[in-house]
């Protein structure tokens, strides 16, 4: 079946008296071929993808002129289910694509949705699952899932329209990186073997080299898309180790006997470990393993067996009020942690309940705002920042707030490498000036580890300290 993409003219804006995201744009996209987009946090490739699908302008923003034409005709002339079975798009936040409750009826709503024939539809679900190796999570209940278990499930969805064209917007955020070769390499068979047309936007360019026909960059000076030469991909710096260090033994907060489930299955044995205080730590281990179980456990927001301290003090006889005062639980999901609907008031609304508002004075809070590129969208809603923006909001929100402990889950999901060196950087200062104990989540290691003071490893049922001495 012959098909075809093109941009022609485009200029886009969010909002008629803003500057336009995209100016004059014209762009084809290859046909057969697996391209990589790239560029600063907030520059556009989300946007660029919704529009190459069809949902924007239709449900936010304004084309101010020109054309996205598949196979010849305006994109968005043609109804969304027929839409789907030329172009699929996976959003950066998985659970906004699930409208069912387990996986397999996931499945088979989207098959449903592109009238896809009956009596082919629990066939096609099932031979997806096996192929991407879900199987086992066919009865799972879609909100009990990792982050990275839903990202696997909402690529499945994706995959099982089994449409020609295929964008991925950060497919790997919340992906460990032993999965992420794996379906690298299954996205690279498939686009070979079924002639798909697949573009994935990804801040971490490891892994591409030898994959990709095509890498383009968006350039915010320009608005346009750029096409780069693909030796950019094979000359990326090793990934450092951990530098071990003698760390002191002034640690705060601790657990003793830690255990807890998910339903039946057990996650975690009895445990006991502590945080120092003034450093930096980085917990690490493969998807549904059950690291944001143990930080929600730690935030008393999750069931447990055993004992957690703070000061020598069992947490459970500290009110649960107060236990937020103290440990502070960064979701992986950044739009579940803000309250007020625009940038400015939830930055005032963290400043006006800052632990520390003698740190936090209105110069250092700006300081930030400016170093995390953020001051150009402080009157702007929440909802409608890029992936990346949300991300650093939220954590800055929360080092203003400035609970003693401190649990963030990938934070660095949908940042640019640049972005992710300023925001580990802040972090890692709040860390050491106001002796706080930081432990974070990250399945990406390029630009992390070399910030990193020590490591836990979550595997079998246990978390261990990695590279001590």
């Amino acid at each position: 079946m012959s098909i075809s993409l093109k941009v022609e003219d485009l200029t886009f804006t969010y909002s008629k008296d803003s500057e336009p995201i995209f100016d004059n744009l014209d762009f084809t996209l290859p046909i057969n071929s697996f391209n990589l987009l790239i560029g600063p946090s907030g520059s556009g490739k989300s946007t660029i993808f919704k529009l190459m699908s069809g949902l924007y302008p239709q449900y936010n923003g304004t084309k101010k002129s020109g054309r996205i034409l598949l196979n010849g005709q305006e994109i968005t002339d043609i109804v969304p289910f027929e839409r789907a079975r030329h172009v699929a798009m996976l959003f950066q936040n998985p659970s906004r694509q699930f409208a069912m409750k387990t996986v397999f009826e996931q499945l088979v709503f989207a098959l449903e949705n592109i009238q896809y024939p009956a009596h082919l539809i629990t066939k096609k679900a099932t031979t997806v699952l096996n192929n991407l190796n879900l199987w086992q999570f066919k009865d799972r209940v879609l909100q009990t899932l990792s982050g990275g278990e839903q990202q696997r499930v909402a690529l499945a969805t994706i995959l099982a329209l089994d449409s020609p064209i295929i964008f991925l917007d950060e497919p790997f955020a919340n992906i460990d990186s032993a999965s992420r070769l794996v379906i690298l390499a299954e996205l690279k068979q498939m686009q070979i073997a079924q002639h798909k047309t697949i573009f994935i936007s990804d801040h971490d360019i490891s892994n591409y080299a030898g994959l990709v026909n095509h890498l383009y960059e968006i350039k915010l000076s320009s608005k346009n898309l750029l096409e780069l030469p693909l030796s950019k991909l094979s000359k990326l710096p090793n990934q450092t180790k951990i530098v071990k260090k003698n760390l002191p033994d002034n640690a705060a907060f601790s657990w003793h006997n830690l255990s807890f489930h998910i339903g039946e299955r057990l996650l975690l044995s009895p445990n006991s470990l502590s945080i120092p205080k003034g450093y930096v730590g980085l917990l690490s281990g493969d998807n549904g393993i059950g690291k944001s179980t143990l930080f929600a456990a730690l935030a008393h927001q999750k069931k447990y067996s055993g004992n957690i301290f703070y000061n020598g003090k069992p947490s459970e006889k500290i009110r649960l009020n107060n236990w937020a005062k103290i440990v502070a639980n960064i979701f992986q999901n950044s739009s579940d942690q803000f309250i007020k609907l625009r940038v400015n008031e939830e930055l005032e609304l963290s400043q006006s309940n800052s632990l520390h508002s003698e740190y936090w004075t209105a110069k250092r809070v700006q300081d930030a705002v400016n170093k995390l590129n953020l001051t150009h969208v402080l009157e702007h809603v929440n909802y409608q920042l890029s992936g990346g923006q949300q991300k650093k909001l939220q954590a800055l929100i929360i080092l203003i707030m400035s609970q003693p402990v401190m649990l963030f889950d990938e934070p660095f999901a949908g940042l640019d490498i640049s972005s992710l060196a300023i925001l580990l950087t802040l972090i890692k200062q709040t860390t050491k000036d106001l002796d706080s104990s930081t432990l974070i989540i990250s399945h990406q290691r390029r630009g992390v580890i070399e910030h990193i003071d020590y490591e836990f490893l979550m595997r079998a049922q246990t978390i261990t300290r990695l590279g001590e001495p």
